[in-house]
């Protein structure tokens, strides 16, 4: 048999037609037999306002209608609008977001563990205008009210420095917890200038940055293709910070922030009990041959006592055993690009982009003695799936010379390297489906290549 579709276009119809037939079996039947549930049929267009479908079907014969056309399924939440309480509550300045994302990953050969396990993510978003709601102008609260996992994660039986599913690092990395990761208040000073306060969750602001690569719930899932880890030990991803930014008509432009320098998933904080933490970013958004892209520079200092490893400094102790010595003060610095590569002149959502960074930190008291990364992702990869995502990345994590050395006598340890291939399919507008693999060559040397095969589920309610 032969076939005249190009592979990622052949790959995204089978998943799409399995997974459309697996959902609808026993409901197509009835779907189809209510007319006026069909909003499109190709009685109603022609093939030309329906240009982008020739590359799916043979003719306009062939565009049949969809039970996906019916209002339940065409809506961007499952629940619709909630009976007209959320565009209510937005006209009076409050929207509300929440969706569930449920993983089932494992490892199928090499790492530490080969076993699939399954893990969920509740995550809610409450954001309110306070000019809107009567208060005053220019004020902005917004909070990651419900930060929810339950279940169970692969990160540790896979490659623990270098985590397999960024979403179930929070709250408390591959656990069941629940907390309130995020709530800041943000006020407009003027000219694009804001000042901000309140509690930070990393991955919150990374998506303020970034926000078509999302917190691990709708693109790549390894938290090394995402972001680099060279932030390890300085930046904490949970705190509580203060900080200024700058925003122009194409997102931040440049911000600094002071952060408490202690991990505080489930509690207050504010105590300070390890100094702060200095952070500093600056973002020149660029157009080449047209498209648009941007390079950002990021560093940061943190004040702390932080673990040395440097084995030099460490003592032994006469009743056996040793203890690490402590540093004071650790940085990082790292540089980030993207680059749109292509894009759909008749849709402005379809576009491929290329994504890197590399990041370099303190060898004696990080992990890591550089960091980098480089992907591509293409958003509605197939003209008659505009919703659909794919992506392909490579990754490596260098460590530094003297945190293998703390290991060595255990187990030697190596640079890390690996790879990760997905395909998100929306089957409908509020439910995606996601197929991910990953491959990746561990620090400890005694193990071998962990495959890492992974499905997500993400619902939007």
């Amino acid at each position: 048999m032969k076939f005249n579709l190009p592979i990622h276009e052949l790959l995204a119809k089978s998943i799409f037609a399995a997974f459309s037939a697996f959902l609808l079996s026993g409901q197509a039947g009835s779907l189809h037999a209510q007319s006026e549930c069909c909003s499109t049929t190709c009685d109603t267009l022609s093939c030309d306002s329906i240009a982008g479908y020739d590359d799916c079907y043979d003719s306009c014969d062939g565009l049949a209608c969809s039970p996906f056309s019916c209002g339940f399924c065409d809506g961007e939440n499952l629940f619709g609008d909630w009976l007209g309480v959320k565009p209510h509550l937005a006209e009076s300045g409050i929207t509300v977001d929440a969706m569930l994302t449920q993983f089932h990953q494992g490892v199928t050969q090499g790492g530490g563990e080969q076993r699939f396990r399954y893990g969920s993510k509740m995550d809610a978003f409450v954001n309110i205008d306070t000019g809107k709601i009567g208060l005053w102008e220019g004020g902005l609260i917004t909070s990651h009210v419900t930060d929810w996992q339950f279940g169970q994660s692969s990160i540790a039986d896979a490659v623990g420095l270098a985590p397999v599913n960024t979403a179930l690092l929070t709250p408390k990395v591959g656990e069941p917890s629940y907390a309130v990761t995020s709530l800041q208040y943000t006020h407009q000073l003027g000219d694009g200038w804001a000042a901000t306060l309140g509690r930070m969750n990393l991955l919150d602001l990374w998506v303020g940055f970034y926000p078509q690569y999302g917190r691990g719930i709708d693109g790549f899932m390894n938290t090394s293709v995402l972001l680099p880890l060279s932030t390890i030990p300085s930046i904490p991803l949970i705190n509580n910070a203060a900080g200024i930014l700058k925003a122009g008509d194409r997102g931040v432009e440049a911000g600094f922030f002071v952060l408490e320098s202690q991990h505080s998933p489930t509690t207050v904080g504010m105590d300070f009990p390890n100094g702060v933490t200095l952070l500093a970013v600056g973002r020149q958004y660029t157009d080449f041959r047209g498209k648009p892209g941007s390079h950002t520079l990021l560093g940061s200092y943190a004040t702390g006592d932080y673990t040395s490893f440097d084995l030099q400094g460490w003592a032994v102790l006469p009743e056996g055993g040793v203890e690490p010595a402590e540093k004071s003060g650790t940085w990082a610095a790292m540089y980030l690009g993207e680059q749109q590569l292509w894009s759909d002149s008749n849709n402005p959502n379809r576009y491929t982009s290329m994504f890197g960074y590399v990041g370099f930190s303190d060898d004696e008291t990080s992990p890591f003695r550089w960091t980098g990364s480089l992907s591509v992702e293409s958003f509605g990869p197939i003209a008659c799936r505009p919703a659909d995502r794919t992506g392909i990345a490579y990754f490596c994590n260098g460590l530094n010379d003297d945190f293998q050395n703390v290991f060595s006598l255990v187990s030697p340890l190596d640079d890390i390297h690996g790879g990760e291939v997905y395909y998100n399919a929306a089957i409908t507008p509020w439910f995606h489906l996601t197929f991910d693999v990953q491959v990746i060559d561990p620090a400890i040397e005694a193990r071998d290549t962990a495959v890492v095969l992974g499905t997500r589920a993400k619902i939007d309610f």
